[in-house]
């Protein structure tokens, strides 16, 4: 019994060792690839960066003004992220206590929607009428409708987790609803909410297709746009772009790390209780 628990457990660490090989592998290998000169890279792709060569993120941050594509990402996932946590929670709460007629129904919907593509057409057309395309506000608005459902399931989850002899305590001491909720259950929502901001953060981060069709100018795309000035039509400088890719990176590979105590217990929670 205990030799096919130990197999068992050597199997688990193998598979895991495995898919952490697959992330983190390219990292590095995009990491010697920005620390080579271009010549050095067309010589010797594969091999170990005989020299390293730190400008290259210098000039990467330089060429495509890596600036001001920060700023605009990092306010379009904080602030949709901000948004997302605020008004999922709010409606999680009702629709996991069951406050209302309808609530299941509610929740089946945003449940379908996690399974529905999205609808360009007439996202497009409704923005247009309501002045939202190219504009930052529009934007935070649409990345938070995009990541609603998870973050409503995701926090239906975690409330119906919680015992509701909170809720009944609260209410005999005479507590508001909302006092309640902002000042009770946002904070036992930590983790929850640390989930779904990486999760959203993520996606807002990597988004490429919806900054072309949703923002006109320049200087409101976000990073995925500065990225993409590397590749040229005829030629690509694979050690600026390997660079400019690390750079990317970095604050998402930062966030995860600061935020991963909370988002393996958000993700776990309301696994037992449903």
């Amino acid at each position: 019994m205990a030799g096919n628990k130990r197999l068992i457990s050597v199997s688990v660490n193998a598979v895991l060792l495995f898919v952490s090989a697959i992330m983190v592998v390219p990292l590095l290998l995009f990491l010697n690839i920005s620390l080579k000169t271009k010549e050095e890279f067309l010589k010797f792709p594969y091999e170990l960066a005989s020299s390293f060569q730190w400008s290259n993120f210098t000039e990467a941050w330089q060429q495509a003004e890596l600036g001001i594509y920060f700023q605009n990402s990092f306010i379009y996932a904080l602030g949709s992220a901000a948004l997302i946590a605020i008004t999922a929670s709010l409606a999680a709460f009702p629709i996991a206590r069951q406050h209302f007629k309808g609530a299941n129904l509610l929740y089946a919907i945003f449940m379908i929607a996690l399974f529905l593509p999205g609808a360009i057409v007439p996202t497009l057309f409704l923005m247009n009428k309501l002045a939202l395309i190219n504009t930052m506000h529009g934007f935070i608005l649409l990345q938070a409708g995009g990541g609603l459902s998870i973050a409503v399931f995701i926090f239906v989850s975690f409330v119906k987790s919680l015992p509701k002899d909170l809720d009944e305590a609260a209410w005999m001491d005479g507590c508001g609803y909302f006092r309640y909720i902002f000042r009770i259950i946002f904070p036992l929502m930590k983790p929850a909410i640390a989930t779904v901001t990486m999760l959203q953060c993520i996606g807002s981060w990597n988004d490429f297709i919806n900054p072309y069709l949703y923002l006109h100018d320049k200087e409101l795309r976000p990073l995925t746009s500065g990225v993409y000035l590397f590749v040229g039509k005829f030629t690509v400088n694979w050690p600026l772009l390997a660079a400019a890719i690390i750079l990317v990176a970095c604050p998402l590979i930062l966030l995860f790390i600061f935020l991963q105590r909370f988002i393996i217990s958000g993700i776990t929670s309301g696994s037992v209780k449903g």
